[in-house]
């Protein structure tokens, strides 16, 4: 019985060490003059202006990187051909989501979570 305890113990640490080393993906949404945003550097991020406008700008970034990177393929609104950040065009009232996988110079490789950007503009 202790011994499976301890056997649970340890993988139970070993998952939560590579959950909490993982790399992140994380979002930025820049409203337009006199708007707010809303979460800027977290999974959901959003910005809201009176502009009228049908777009704003963003950006899409990895953070909590823990080893170097040999390539990111950005997926969904992050259309970037590499690099740990991507700008994007952020679509009023739309589906903002991005995702990367991440191959890593020591031959492994992760998929990170999806990070959602919202905005919304208007009276």
């Amino acid at each position: 019985m202790k011994t499976t305890l301890k056997a649970m113990t340890v993988i139970a640490g070993t998952l939560f060490a590579g959950s909490a080393l993982a790399t992140t993906l994380v979002c930025d949404v820049y409203p337009k003059s006199g708007g707010n945003s809303f979460a800027n550097g977290t999974k959901n991020c959003g910005a809201f202006d009176y502009s009228f406008g049908n777009s704003t700008s963003g950006k899409f970034y990895l953070s909590n990187i823990s080893k170097p990177i040999q390539e990111v393929r950005w997926e969904g609104k992050a259309n970037c051909s590499g690099g740990t950040s991507c700008n994007a065009t952020i679509r009023a009232y739309s589906q903002n989501s991005a995702s990367a996988l991440i191959l890593y110079k020591d031959g492994t490789w992760e998929r990170t979570n999806t990070a959602n950007a919202w905005y919304e503009t208007g009276y």
